[in-house]
């Protein structure tokens, strides 16, 4: 990917951020949970800048203590991880990666080997994501634990240090970074994942927001409760949640940017729509009307269609306009019967409880 085209799209998407952008009402894709009336914790706090000056970090007292550990998941992501550990290189802050690898035949773990200082490999069919991410806790040390998907590029060397001033606050348990989209990205998914990070705005109006994509998270917090080790999706929804109840806080680092994205085949939407619709049946709180298929499907439905048509058609994306139906009906589909999944296994879990 050309150094010009990386500048271009920062200042595209910065500008776009900046114009008001439409809030679809449901869960975003990477783990943003759906807009919904209940009353929770205040949400994410949105850091338009780096915290002001006084509060930050010592960055100069961080270079000189021990290196920053950063926990990298990956499976079969040549090339993209060959452009993300490079950028990883050039960070200004030390650092010390360490990888878990899940049966990668396509080059992934030769590339991993040239800059982690440990690789932990996991076996095809056992893969779990909060035994993993548990595992990584109990391996490393540090105050701070981050956490880079292989497929997310840093977008400059600036990512890390502008993640860690997050934790200024001794109240942040967690910290995200801004995704943006990369150039081959298909206009609907780019659309998602400018409406889910963007500048922040539109998580306000959300019951939760988080992605472990490229994030942080403090130690101290962490030792208070792991991480769910059973469920396979939105395990980060699940444990920044639960901070929040207790009264930590989630920091949003609009400045922290990565390249990521996805071009998911209808089946594939359908399957993680599925995977997250389940999970947020079992994490959150529902009243009668949140979990009714109106409220819970039809409408998020017309109003997610609604949105996309008029994104496409004001750029004259034809198809895409034309797609948008299709593509929301694997996303109605996929999270209701994962949601109705979910409700059925909470259920029998509060029976079994009282049991």
């Amino acid at each position: 990917m050309s150094e010009d085209f990386i500048k271009r799209k920062y200042i595209d998407w910065s500008v776009k951020s900046a114009e008001k952008t439409d809030t679809p009402a449901e869960k975003k894709t990477d783990g943003t949970s759906e807009k919904a009336p209940e009353k929770a914790p205040e949400g994410p706090a949105v850091s338009e800048k780096s915290t002001a000056a006084e509060n930050e970090p010592d960055l100069t007292e961080i270079r000189e203590k021990k290196p920053i550990t950063i926990v990298m998941r990956a499976r079969n992501d040549m090339p993209l991880i060959s452009e993300t550990l490079s950028m990883l290189s050039c960070q200004t802050l030390p650092f010390e990666l360490y990888a878990f690898d899940n049966s990668s035949n396509d080059g992934t773990r030769d590339e991993l080997l040239k800059y982690a200082k440990e690789i932990i490999d996991v076996p095809i069919g056992k893969y779990v994501p909060g035994k993993v991410l548990n595992h990584a806790m109990r391996i490393t040390e540090g105050d701070i634990t981050v956490f880079l998907n292989s497929d997310c590029t840093p977008l400059d060397e600036f990512w890390l240090e502008e993640l860690i001033q997050g934790f200024a606050d001794p109240q942040v348990a967690a910290v995200f970074g801004r995704q943006m989209p990369r150039e081959d990205c298909r206009p609907l998914y780019a659309r998602d994942i400018q409406n889910t990070f963007g500048d922040g705005s539109n998580q306000i109006n959300w019951r939760h927001c988080f992605s472990m994509a490229s994030s942080a998270i403090r130690r101290s917090v962490w030792e208070e409760e792991n991480f769910n080790e059973q469920i396979q999706y939105s395990e980060d929804i699940d444990w920044t949640w639960n901070a929040r109840r207790r009264g930590y806080t989630i920091q949003y680092m609009q400045r922290s940017c990565v390249l990521h994205s996805h071009n998911y085949t209808w089946f594939q939407f359908y399957r993680r729509q599925y995977g997250e619709g389940k999970a947020e049946a079992e994490i959150f709180s529902w009243s009668p009307w949140e979990k009714h298929i109106i409220r819970y499907s039809f409408l998020p439905y017309l109003m997610q269609v609604k949105d996309d048509i008029v994104y496409a058609l004001r750029r004259r994306y034809i198809g895409t306009a034309l797609y948008a139906p299709v593509l929301r009906l694997a996303q109605l589909l996929g999270r209701r019967r994962g949601f109705k999944k979910g409700m059925r296994e909470r259920k029998r879990r509060v029976k079994d409880f009282a049991f």
